[in-house]
């Protein structure tokens, strides 16, 4: 099996390829599969990642009706969310990534929903990010916040390498469907 670092750097190269009418047709197919599903549809609160280096678009779910977004801020090695009704309220923060600028930080336990950036999942919710650890920290964390990892069908592959530390998402959305790591499906 490959290396994380060579998945992460052919996945990259791969994600920044789907580009124009594909990109957004297929962004277009997964906001459709979020809303349709009962994590989304139940969740007056989710967190959602501000999106960077070709990751899927799901800012459009800000304006969905009856529910809070939330942005993550980085403290020090850990995310806090923040609620977030525009996005002029952010700001350049670490990496370059626009994050909230006020506010007091949303208590984790009370969020419903977490959507999980990635540069590449597999079928059982393993994920390779940035390398970072910042979204396996934080659901190490004892939060038992449902997890859905967002990827295009491109960078969805059959297994990746995954070490100890590496925490799993309830389930991946690309724009053919949603695919659930167990057959307990958490829904």
């Amino acid at each position: 099996m490959e290396s994380k670092t060579a998945i992460r750097a052919s996945m990259l190269v791969c994600r920044q390829r789907i580009a124009g009418e594909d990109k957004i047709r297929s962004e277009s197919q997964i906001l459709t599969h979020i809303r349709a599903l009962p994590l989304y549809r139940k969740a007056r609160t989710f967190a959602l990642y501000y999106p960077v280096r070709g990751e899927a678009d799901l800012l459009p779910l800000l304006g969905d009706a009856g529910k809070t977004a939330l942005f993550p801020r980085v403290r020090d090695h850990e995310l806090d969310f923040y609620p977030v009704k525009s996005l002029d309220e952010l700001v350049p923060g670490h990496f370059g990534i626009p994050e909230p600028q006020n506010g007091a930080p949303f208590p984790l336990n009370d969020i419903d929903l977490l959507f999980v950036p990635g540069i590449s999942f597999d079928r059982i919710g393993h994920r390779i990010g940035y390398g970072k650890g910042y979204y396996d920290r934080l659901m190490q964390g004892g939060t038992n916040i449902p997890a859905v990892g967002v990827c295009f069908d491109e960078c969805f592959l059959e297994r990746l390498p995954a070490d100890s530390w590496d925490m799993q998402v309830d389930c991946v959305v690309t724009q053919t469907g949603v695919f659930f790591r167990s057959k307990n499906e958490v829904q």
